[in-house]
């Protein structure tokens, strides 16, 4: 078998460049026409017959390896989010309120590294390997649902697939192996109580939507501590309270915007219910009735114990065992990688990318920044789970 930890020091001067030229121009979820074509150019370059999905910016590679084996498929997200990026640097974002502020832009360079070191091999490679470059993991419902409908993991039929993120909070050389959960139900509510305005000398005559959302936001707070079991996992944050507007005026309305995550399907649909239960008891009890609009966003993560077992085993092997963290506590956030997962075996794991010359910042903040010998990481335990895969 030919040197990966070679073949990756070689591409790796081309993937940093690909992730700058990315940076530099970051696209939002669902147009990220540019990248897509500079993952066709890459896969062209490489050998690689590829295809760009219908009325999409998604695209997907097929190698078909020299050897018999399965079919594995690695997938990177493309997308950019809505914020001004705050570093100095040569290659700051050149697009005003977008930036890569997540490190899609190393997921999706590193995977065209991967494809390249891959397509150079194609003889020794193993069964097929299917390059799923993905849009619009930044916006549920995200863009892995459709590509899933449009035949993504078929033709041929995927067995595993893999995803990996960047971590600023993980060391560079760090791989953090997911079993279990390793990404949670993300999901939204929006919700606006309506009172009854009037004049601020004259309470008696209003229902308070201020005071009434103020106790709803409290209300909220004890369905995690009293109603989900103590070894459960579950947040309920109000990120949003909009009310009123003068200091004489008391408010009719109150607009609450609420995140909601959990892991497992129980306590998912139990926040829903509580949540529905403890807002028309609160505004009841005041006299006030509410609005709700409950949107599930993406589900949990739930990794395959044996797609994990390869990804540790190829971390093993490429980062070295005491860089190898086996992790049981999953983040809070969201991922729509989950999708993939519920169709096939996977596993998602997290590279180190704290930098090392600049403050550490985590991802969605404008001063979000990466340490770009991260891709050498990712690049490896990609190339390696093809093979350890296959054993």
């Amino acid at each position: 078998m030919f040197d990966i930890q070679k073949e990756v020091n070689q591409v790796f001067d081309q993937a940093r460049d690909w992730r700058r030229q990315i940076h530099m121009h970051p696209e939002l979820s669902f147009e990220e026409e540019n990248t897509a074509q500079l993952v066709e150019e890459c896969l062209t370059n490489a050998g690689i017959k590829h295809y760009r999905m219908p009325n999409s910016t998604a695209v997907i590679g097929i190698l078909e390896g020299g050897k018999p084996g399965k079919t594995i498929a690695l997938r990177a997200d493309m997308d950019a989010l809505p914020l001004s990026e705050e570093v100095e640097w040569e290659f700051k974002s050149k697009v005003d309120g977008v930036m890569h502020a997540c490190g899609h832009d190393m997921h999706t360079a590193g995977l065209m590294g991967v494809a390249t070191i891959l397509g150079k091999h194609k003889e020794e490679i193993p069964g097929v390997v299917k390059f799923i470059f993905q849009p619009a993991e930044e916006s549920p419902p995200g863009g892995a649902i459709e590509m899933i409908k449009g035949g993504a993991l078929k033709d041929p039929d995927v067995d595993m697939i893999y995803g990996l993120h960047v971590s600023t909070s993980l060391d560079l050389g760090q791989v953090k192996v997911n079993y279990d959960y390793s990404s949670a139900n993300s999901d939204r509510c929006y919700i606006t109580v309506i009172g009854k305005g009037g004049h601020g000398a004259n309470p008696q005559d209003t229902v308070d939507a201020v005071v009434v959302a103020s106790n709803l936001v409290v209300a909220l707070q004890t369905i995690v501590s009293r109603n989900v079991a103590a070894l459960e996992n579950a947040v309920i944050t109000v990120g949003s309270f909009h009310s009123g507007t003068v200091n004489n005026i008391i408010a009719e309305t109150a607009k609450l915007q609420l995140t909601v995550r959990s892991l497992t399907p129980e306590v998912r649909e139990l926040l829903e219910r509580r949540i529905k239960e403890v807002t028309n008891g609160v505004c009841a009890t005041h006299g006030a009735r509410a609005d709700i609009d409950y949107i599930h966003g993406y589900a949990s993560t739930l990794n395959n114990d044996n797609a994990a077992d390869i990804v540790k085993a190829a971390a093993n092997k490429f980062a070295g065992e005491e860089n190898v963290t086996l992790n049981n506590i999953p983040s809070m956030g969201g991922e729509d990688f989950c999708y993939f997962a519920k169709e096939v075996p996977g596993a998602f794991f997290n590279i180190g990318a704290k930098p090392t010359d600049k403050d550490v910042y985590p991802g969605h903040n404008p001063k979000f920044f990466l340490n770009e010998e991260a891709l050498k990481t990712g690049m490896g335990v990609m190339c390696n789970i093809v093979f350890e895969a296959n054993k």
